[in-house]
């Protein structure tokens, strides 16, 4: 015979583990449901700090993609680009908005098509700069290559497609590029979006002496911003399947469209 003092005295620990399963599911659904995309704190005007929140173009495209999706609900967080990664790597955060190079395929999950795509095909340069008229008559970069340019530290598509021979100037950020550019004259030209570099120059004060030139040779000029979610996320595929979907719609294209236009 089964002792009824043993047998209850397994049930109820076993019905006690069993009710609090069931009671953390919902907390699980809802925790899933919320996404923290992670912004950088000093890429104007595409993402910065605002009031200590993240501001700027790539956080309203994500802001609008996400109200077209009613599963999930997107907030944001602001903070240094390196560490944004991280963050998203290890799933402290969710989610981000970038190129999706080989390196962040391998911890994040890419909407197949992208909700941004920057421009890429400028020199962008002083028109004090005494190599001015190699800049403007230069045909490939072979033609540039006894010129300084200055990139961007722990830009992964400078390293792709700005060639190895050409001396290099880092700087921290784009505003600091501009600096070293303009006033300090560390380098000879920067390759940038004209949006970009217009904007910065502005704000800096650098308008006036500010060139710019659209040229062909530089390659993957045409830079594709994907959404991207971590595979730590257990409905990151999920996710991405949603924002595939809505990128069908019209009436989102229309309004992704209006919100970009607004920030050239």
């Amino acid at each position: 015979m089964v002792n009824k003092r043993s047998l209850k005295a397994f049930i109820a620990p076993l019905c006690l583990v069993c009710s609090m399963v069931l009671l953390a599911l919902p907390a699980v659904a809802v925790a899933e449901r919320k996404l923290k995309f992670a912004f950088a704190d000093n890429s104007k005007p595409y993402s910065f700090s605002q009031d200590e929140k993240a501001a700027g173009l790539f956080p309203e495209v994500v802001r609008l993609t996400f109200s077209f999706i009613p599963d999930y609900d997107m907030a944001s967080a602001v903070m240094p680009w390196s560490r944004a990664q991280y963050n998203v790597r290890l799933g402290l955060n969710d989610g981000l908005l970038t190129y999706p190079s080989k390196e962040r395929q391998n911890y994040a999950v890419f909407s197949a098509g992208p909700l941004f795509i920057q421009d890429f095909g400028h020199l962008v340069y002083s028109a004090d700069n005494p190599n001015k008229d190699l800049i403007e008559s230069a045909s490939s970069f072979a033609d540039l290559s006894g010129l300084k340019v200055i990139v961007e530290k722990g830009s992964q598509w400078e390293e792709n497609n700005i060639p190895g021979y050409l001396e290099r100037v880092p700087g921290r950020d784009s505003e600091t590029m501009m600096h070293l550019l303009m006033f300090r004259e560390a380098g000879d030209f920067l390759v940038q979006p004209a949006e970009d570099a217009r904007f910065i120059a502005g704000k800096l004060g650098y308008t006036e002496n500010l060139k710019i030139r659209k040229v062909d040779f530089i390659p993957n000029s045409m830079i594709p911003f994907h959404l991207g979610v971590s595979r730590q996320h257990p409905s990151a595929n999920d996710v991405i399947n949603q924002v595939d979907a809505i990128m069908q719609k019209p009436d989102f294209q229309s309004q992704l469209t209006t919100l970009i236009r607004s920030y050239r």
